[in-house]
């Protein structure tokens, strides 16, 4: 082998023991697929739901004969769904900070613990 430092690197850096984060593909799968993919899954099943919930409060609101108490549970609902929306960006930070870390670590196979004995 050669001696110089740089295919010294090299040769450790493409060594099977070298964590996933080292190989391109798998950072930039990570960054731009798996990432993006959760938190749009996340962010429309959050998005259904407040939106199915508008519209049952629209349905009931179409009954209410009282003007005072339509504006009210309306700024009822929105008040709430602001406060939804900031514990959703919560939510969705703590998927970004998962899947941006699971990039840096090694993987474990399915039958092994993460913290196994060695032998």
């Amino acid at each position: 082998m050669n001696d110089s430092v740089m295919f010294q690197g090299l040769a450790r850096a493409l060594s099977p023991a070298t964590p996933p984060m080292a190989w391109p593909v798998t950072a930039w799968k990570n960054l731009f697929f798996d990432c993006p993919v959760a938190v749009s899954t996340h962010l429309q099943q959050f998005v259904g739901r407040q939106v199915q919930e508008q519209v049952e409060l629209l349905g009931q609101l179409s009954r209410e004969q009282n003007p005072s108490a339509f504006v009210t549970r309306e700024a009822a609902f929105l008040q709430q769904s602001a406060l939804a929306w900031s514990t959703e960006l919560v939510a969705v930070a703590e998927i970004v900070q998962t899947k941006l870390l699971n990039a840096t670590q090694a993987e474990q196979p399915e039958d092994q613990p993460p913290f196994a004995k060695a032998a």
